[in-house]
């Protein structure tokens, strides 16, 4: 469980300090893909969902594409351990950020990047709140994640 509570000012502090090629731009509203793709007039498969799961003792950020869903079982074998997706609650105590915010970047749990996101160059995904997305290059996402198949 984590005791520090992440927010957009440190996700900006992350970006520069680690000089990652990411940008966090102001939204209305993105708490949905709809929303997220609307916002940056993109398609879903820009807009990036991860997924906090918990695997008996253990938080895991899964990443996959807005049109995609992660397959559970998949995951399970990855990691050798029964997985659910965390409580809307559980998300804020896993990973520091409020479920809605979810970063693909800034974790100190296992990330797994679903090989299908890498087609783009560009992604959009949880910016550290509901009124913030981030702007990432795939690669930068690839760097600090392992790129499987995890798409249903």
């Amino acid at each position: 469980m984590k005791d520090v509570t992440k927010d957009v000012k440190w996700l900006k502090k992350y970006i520069k300090d680690r000089k990652i090629d990411a940008e966090i731009v102001k939204v209305k509203k993105a708490s949905t893909v709809k929303e997220a793709a609307e916002e940056m007039k993109c398609g879903k498969k820009q807009i990036i969902k991860s997924i906090v799961l918990v695997a008996e003792d253990e938080a895991i950020v899964a990443i996959v594409d807005g049109a995609s869903s992660v397959d559970l079982r998949r995951v399970e074998k990855l990691i050798g351990k029964n997985v659910r997706v965390a409580e809307r609650d559980e998300v804020l105590k896993l990973t520091g950020f409020p479920a809605g915010g979810v970063p693909p970047i800034g974790h100190e749990c296992k990330v797994f990047v679903d090989d299908r996101v890498l087609e783009n160059d560009r992604v959009y995904g949880g910016g550290g709140d509901e009124k913030h997305l981030l702007s990432i290059k795939t690669s930068e996402i690839a760097r600090y994640a392992t790129v499987t198949k995890l798409r249903r």
